[in-house]
């Protein structure tokens, strides 16, 4: 048997992508190596990825299961006094006033399942493990299935959304670290910490570290259910030298980030802690290549940004639909070739590139002044929201323009 497509990895770029193809009547495999619901960071939705909801009909069960966010709130680590708000709604061509705060568990198991429902076959517990190439075009995959047996899924095309573990990329040693972003972040939930009332109690809360050093940042998002996802974003010298102080364990360095920012320690006052916190590091990289003769990688598979702006899942459903379109066109005309998948991944980087310089820019201290500034200029603080917003493919928008200008990346 041949798929017309054989999708490896259940994540939310996995799923969009196998979701869109069955729809559109293609046979798809959609591999997902553990099996759902299973623990995932990513929680913060952003307003532009609600279309890609719509269009591929989850969005009423989204509303109905998970937290709305209206806005993000930039608060001072030392000073708790000192805060701004960018209201989604205030954004440019503000098409979506709102996102969602999803356990991704919930979430990504949500997205599977409708997949399924969308008629891709599901396959949980079966770990793609390397791409079948005829010559250059992939061919198929292999897999392990859960009783550790491995067999051979030939498909038309493949779709690599294997997460960070970028099956393709790191097989061809396509992956390269990117400058500045050397990263930790020490993570748990917690039950009982505060948040913002009313509309804004789905806001995600950034709390910026470290003054001068500007070393990091913490993260508090909300859920519906009352837990809310809290973490760190510190640098390897940050990391090190807490680590010569004592501190080892990651919720030995997770109390040290807490104890450094007054601010996030009276917001977890009353919180209770729901698992000891964890660490992963080293998490933002590049792949030179997207796409190839038979294959295009979605999602982290395709490279991965600081978390600062919430930009993981976002640029995974984005990438998968509009990839689930050029992949649909190119089987109708018998032309999977990397040529056919040019513009796609041209716009993918778009908008990676815009958020990837926001985010240098924020650690280098140039986007953080313009953050907290008291008298801000209307156009730049829309251009933010729009940016927090996650309109960003547009290589022609006025307001992206300037940004990219005034934010370049740097190599």
């Amino acid at each position: 048997m041949t798929y017309d497509s054989v999708v490896v990895g259940g994540g939310p770029a996995g799923s969009v992508c196998a979701a869109r193809l069955a729809a559109k009547g293609r046979r798809v495999a959609l591999l997902e190596r553990d099996r759902h619901p299973r623990f995932h960071l990513g929680e913060s939705l952003l307003p532009n990825t609600v279309g890609v909801l719509q269009a591929i009909g989850v969005l009423d069960a989204v509303k109905e299961r998970f937290l709305v966010k209206r806005g993000a709130r930039f608060v001072d680590g030392q000073d708790e006094t000192r805060f701004t708000r960018y209201a989604f709604a205030e954004a440019f061509h503000a098409r979506w006033d709102h996102a969602f705060e999803v356990p991704r568990d919930a979430f990504d198991e949500l997205l599977f399942r409708h997949a399924g429902a969308c008629g891709a076959e599901l396959h949980e517990g079966w770990e793609g493990t390397r791409t079948l190439r005829d010559g250059e075009r992939a061919t198929g995959v292999e897999v392990r299935a859960p009783d550790g047996s491995a067999h051979q899924i030939q498909a038309r095309f493949v779709v690599d959304a294997t997460g960070r573990d970028a099956m393709t990329a790191r097989a061809s040693h396509d992956v390269e670290r990117i400058a500045q972003l050397d990263r930790t972040a020490l993570y748990t939930q917690v039950r009982g910490a505060w948040r913002d009332s009313g509309e804004r109690e789905g806001d995600i809360q950034i709390v910026v570290l470290g003054g001068e050093t500007r070393h990091g940042w913490f993260w508090l998002i909300p859920f519906a259910d009352g837990r809310s996802s809290c973490g760190a974003v510190v640098s390897h010298a940050w990391m090190r030298a807490r680590r010569e102080g004592g501190a080892a364990s990651p919720e030995e360095l997770f109390d040290a980030a807490v104890g450094e920012c007054p601010t996030v320690g009276r917001m977890l006052a009353a919180a209770e802690r729901l698992f000891a916190p964890r660490a992963t590091s080293d998490f933002s990289f590049r792949v030179r290549r997207m796409c190839g003769d038979g294959w295009i990688a979605l999602g982290d598979a395709a490279g991965f940004i600081d978390p600062l702006f919430s930009t993981g899942a976002h640029l995974a459903m984005h990438g998968a639909l509009i990839g689930a379109d050029a992949i649909d066109q190119a089987l109708t005309a018998g032309d999977v070739s990397a040529a056919r998948f040019a513009g796609w991944e041209a716009t993918m980087r778009v908008g990676a590139d815009l958020f990837l310089g926001a985010v240098q820019a924020f650690y280098e201290g140039a986007l953080t002044e313009h953050l907290f500034a008291e008298m801000q200029h209307p156009f730049l603080r829309r251009a933010i929201t729009s940016l927090l917003a996650g309109d960003v493919f547009d290589p022609d928008a006025v307001w992206a323009r300037g940004m990219r200008a005034r934010f370049p990346v740097r190599p």
